[in-house]
């Protein structure tokens, strides 16, 4: 996901660059401004902005001004200048600002768009990653596969974490997955206002934080709690799963809580003996261990991303007891937590 501000006070340009922009750029959000001072706002609001459009002859304070103000508090931000005045001592003030571009009124759609993917380094590559995250979340969603969701997400979240532990900047792969989320889930209506709301909130957090520690565990556990709610079990999902789907989808719904055999087993609708036998023959391990298994799956991630301590990391899998959380980890990942922890975790560039 981009952040891009848009500077102009001419309401007509104004909706030229919003819609040419929107049409440029996929995953882009877009914050206007038509005064130097709401600019400024923004720009304190704003943790990250990627991309500024601004046009040098807005009210007070001017563009030369407010890019000054930008470029003291954030660097890396690419600025683009708007302007219908073709003057050289202008062009050259532009220069000692480190602008990305100048741009002369009125802006073809082709140039603006050329630019666009030029400042912001989208090529075919980016774009083919792009809609294949998109692809692959619509499908997962669509699929109702609640088990493959969290593999994917666990997955998703942990390399962008990898990433940016070895010096790279990538948050907004995490802001671009939970944007696609945010954007499907809305589009459904308003039963997911709420869920929409707790994405709002983490995307913002992502924005201004960036992939720290004490994010991952606040960023992870929210989304595996807002799976409760995303993959909301209705008549239609229970008729078309079998009892072993409807088990493993009630354990992922639930998978921060503390199950038990015969809640699995009620609401997948048989009783608990026939499917301890049938879930063992089935899927050749037993229920309880595949529950440990998927909750382990979680902890091998807040031990090597997050800063929660071993005890609190059994707490929030519902393991109430950190010793028989160890030994659970222990015999299954054959180390112990601690370990685990030394040995994975990343070296911080």
């Amino acid at each position: 996901m981009y952040n891009i501000v848009i500077v102009e006070d001419e309401p007509i340009e104004l909706e030229s660059l919003h819609r040419i922009i929107a049409q440029c750029v996929d995953n882009a959000v877009l914050h206007e401004a038509s005064t130097g001072k709401r600019a400024i706002e923004l720009i304190d609001e704003l943790k990250h902005i990627d991309m500024m459009f601004i046009d040098i002859n807005i009210p007070l304070p001017n563009g030369k001004e407010v890019i000054e103000y930008l470029k003291a508090k954030n660097t890396e931000t690419k600025v683009v200048v708007t302007t219908a005045n073709d003057d050289f001592d202008l062009l050259h003030s532009m220069i000692t600002l480190r602008v990305e571009d100048y741009l002369l009124k009125p802006v073809k759609k082709t140039t603006l768009t050329d630019t666009i993917k030029r400042t912001l380094g989208i090529d075919e590559q980016t774009t083919s990653a792009s809609s294949a995250l998109k692809t692959e979340v619509l499908n997962l969603l669509q699929n109702d596969n609640c088990t493959q969701w969290h593999n994917f997400l666990l997955k998703h979240i942990n390399h962008a974490y990898e990433q940016t532990l070895a010096g790279t900047e990538a948050r907004r792969n995490v802001t671009e997955l939970l944007e696609i989320l945010n954007t499907y889930l809305k589009s459904l209506g308003h039963q997911y206002a709420s869920v929409c709301s707790i994405l709002d909130e983490l995307i913002h957090e992502v924005e201004w934080h960036g992939l720290t520690q004490a994010l991952y565990s606040h960023l992870t556990l929210s989304l595996l709690k807002l799976s409760h709610d995303i993959f909301a079990v209705s008549g239609n999902t229970v008729g078309n799963k079998d009892f072993i789907q409807r088990a493993k989808l009630h354990i992922e719904r639930h998978i921060l809580s503390d199950l038990s055999l015969d809640d699995i087993a009620s609401h997948a609708y048989v009783s608990s003996c026939y499917l301890s036998r049938a879930f063992k023959k089935k899927q050749q391990i037993g229920l309880s261990n595949y529950v440990a298994q998927r909750k382990l799956h979680v902890a091998c991630g807040l031990l090597q991303f997050s800063d929660l301590k071993i005890n609190a990391i059994a707490l929030e899998l519902a393991w109430q007891d950190a010793n028989y959380f160890c030994r659970i980890f222990k015999k299954e990942q054959g180390i112990a937590p601690s370990d685990y922890r030394l040995m994975h975790a990343p070296r911080r560039h």
